[in-house]
């Protein structure tokens, strides 16, 4: 008993603004800052209007994941909610699918792209500065979550601030470098605008981030709600300041859409050098957060899933003393090296953004679809948090996250199909030759409750010492 009582656990330290830089850490990426700067480029300052409606949907898919995460708190995210509502073998699809593309992909990617600017700045290959990140938040992710919710709100705030105070800059014309001019809402047509949709979404997809963290949140049932709302909100305002700013000052929107690093060529046009040196310190501040960001979340998951019998036993480690996933996090840190292994260049940025994000969504898909089934099935269940207006946001969810694949293109669902098809087999293998038993076998909510239960009320008495 006194054994039991003494195991490791994870350890709840992460207040409201650490939880705010964590949700808004993995958003607000590199990858983000090409994909906003490369689609105002493509479809013009009408891109407002998907990124809003984006937006929206995303503060919908949020509500879903808040309640979820309030009601059974668990760093397996989607794999407990999932493993509840659609059973085991969907448990393990719907961590795979939806962050094991991400971090083989576009996880790199964000150094990538923060490397890029930092070869600008002080000439260091990008390759090897977006090395470096990925060593030194691999450092800081085993060290503890204290280390890690530090970080975060230095990096987070550090580049929101940039792009505020430039696109406001821009708006206004303080200091910048050329003459304002207008640019049509749509210079593309409205058809570009209105499939924006996907890109859109990739502007604040990841927001969830902080639910695999819930059982590191303090007060998590308010915690976590509020931090991925008002990220959300943070963000579209940050990012369509200095979206909408830009758009006057840049000579030819085809400079946005032919660039790597569309972001510099947007601040130069404003501020000139100054621009640029800023909104490189910004985006490098977005990669490494971003990267931050997947080694914190992703790993809560393997270990999640672990812990439940549906992964290795040994993604359930935890260390004695930092109590953070290490096998879990070092094997994110391998995933994130396959570009680096593979040799994926820069140019296949968009692409592989693209693919992540097809797969992200079909895990929000799911997302709602638990919370339905959940609600059907335990409509006594205590919910610290529910989704207002229910079923209504997880209608208007599946709706629009369906139409947001769908303007992803053939080609990219085409892509991302093999790791689908990959990761189902992998699902059945394990669930029904390894664990024998049936794909769809829900577990007991009450089993699951009980053991977070026990394990809330042990860390409380810790946290109260």
């Amino acid at each position: 008993m006194s054994q039991q009582k003494q195991q490791v656990t994870l350890k709840r330290a992460l207040g409201f603004w650490q939880s705010f830089g964590i949700a808004v850490g993995l958003v607000v990426a590199g990858t983000t800052m090409v994909s906003l700067n490369f689609n105002f480029g493509a479809i013009g300052p009408g891109f407002i209007i998907p990124a809003a409606i984006a937006g929206l949907v995303s503060i919908l898919v949020a509500t879903s994941y808040a309640e979820l995460a309030a009601a059974i708190p668990g760093a397996g995210m989607i794999a407990d909610y999932t493993k509840a509502a659609m059973g085991k073998g969907m448990s393990i699809f719907g961590v795979l699918t939806g962050y094991i593309v991400l971090i083989s992909t576009a996880g790199a990617c964000e150094c990538y792209v923060g490397g890029q600017c930092a070869e600008y700045l002080i000439g260091i290959d990008y390759k090897l500065f977006a090395l470096i990140c990925l060593v030194v938040f691999l450092v800081i992710n085993l060290l503890g979550v204290e280390s890690l919710g530090k970080s975060q709100i230095v990096l987070t705030f550090g580049m929101i601030a940039v792009l505020v105070v430039l696109g406001i800059g821009g708006l206004l014309g303080i200091g910048t470098v050329a003459e304002a001019h207008s640019v049509p809402v749509a210079p593309n047509g409205w058809g570009a605008v209105w499939t924006g949709m996907g890109a859109g979404i990739w502007l604040y997809i990841g927001i969830e981030y902080i639910c695999p963290m819930a059982e590191e949140v303090i007060n998590p049932q308010k915690n976590v709600p509020r931090a991925m709302i008002a990220g959300v909100i943070t963000i579209f305002v940050a990012d369509m300041l200095f979206g909408e700013a830009m758009l006057r000052y840049v000579p030819s929107l085809d400079m946005l859409t032919s660039s790597d690093v569309p972001q510099l060529v947007a601040a130069e046009s404003m501020y000139g050098t100054v621009g640029v040196v800023l909104v490189s310190i910004a985006t490098v501040f977005a990669g490494g957060s971003s990267a931050d960001s997947h080694m914190a979340g992703v790993p809560r998951m393997l270990y999640g899933l672990a812990r439940d019998g549906l992964l290795p036993g040994i993604f359930a480690y935890l260390h004695p003393k930092f109590r953070t996933p290490w096998v879990a996090i070092f094997a994110t840190f391998a995933l994130m090296m396959i570009p680096f292994i593979i040799g994926v260049d820069i140019s296949k940025l968009m692409d592989m953004v693209n693919m992540a994000c097809t797969a992200w969504l079909v895990s929000y898909l799911m997302i709602q679809v638990d919370v339905i089934i959940l609600r059907k099935k335990y409509p006594d269940l205590h919910r610290p948090f529910k989704s207002p207006l229910y079923p209504v946001p997880q209608i208007i969810s599946i709706i629009m996250i369906l139409y947001a694949i769908w303007g992803m293109g053939t080609e990219i669902m085409l892509k991302t199909l093999p790791f689908e098809i990959a990761f189902i087999l992998y699902a059945v293998i394990w669930v029904k030759f390894k664990m024998k038993e049936p794909f769809f076998q829900r577990v007991p909510l009450e089993e699951m409750k009980k053991e977070i239960h026990i394990k809330f009320d042990d860390r409380e008495k810790e946290i109260e010492a």
